[in-house]
């Protein structure tokens, strides 16, 4: 579980101010780099991208933690669903991507935590859509978004109703809502 009082200073991530596509490429680009493909374990990913993953009882308010000095940590819920935990570390994944580097640069011998409910939606708007296309590739998800909607995405990319849903929405495809 993560510490209560941490012995080091630390901020929240800073918006990146990408724009979709851009988030889309860089979600592509990590998704190659780390080898990640639908199906595969999200923990192989996250060892290769460095990130350790853990799990809290209630109340955990970190979602990643990344210490000045030691290796990053994604926190999820001890009693998680599958499903839902790999929407988190996509997320998260995607605070790393996006955010960290650049919080770091800009808040030198602070650590990094990006919150459940964090003080800006907007960084965590960005993870997010990281996230969606991270699990979910633009042309995988429409071909399945095809074959059967909301279900068949869900199930072909192991994540609930609602996130494919979140990521119809924003590929902007028909009967998203």
């Amino acid at each position: 579980m993560p510490a209560r009082r941490l012995s080091y200073p630390y901020v929240e991530p800073l918006v990146a101010h990408q724009s979709q596509l851009d988030i889309e490429l860089l979600a592509e680009n990590n998704a190659h780099t780390w080898g990640f493909r639908s199906g595969k374990s999200l923990d192989e990913v996250c060892k290769i991208a460095g990130i350790d993953i853990e799990y809290s009882n209630r109340p955990n308010e970190i979602m990643l933690d990344v210490p000045p000095e030691k290796q990053p940590v994604i926190w999820l819920p001890r009693a998680g669903r599958k499903r839902d935990d790999r929407v988190i570390i996509a997320t998260a994944l995607g605070h790393w991507a996006l955010h960290v580097d650049e919080t770091r640069k800009a808040n030198p011998g602070c650590g990094v935590q990006a919150l459940y409910e964090p003080d800006c939606n907007k960084a965590r708007e960005e993870a997010n859509a990281f996230g969606l296309a991270f699990l979910m590739p633009t042309e995988e998800f429409v071909v399945s978004w095809q074959e059967g909607r909301s279900q068949a995405a869900s199930d072909h990319f192991d994540v609930p109703t609602t996130t494919a849903y979140q990521r119809a929405q924003s590929l902007e495809l028909g009967d998203a809502a």
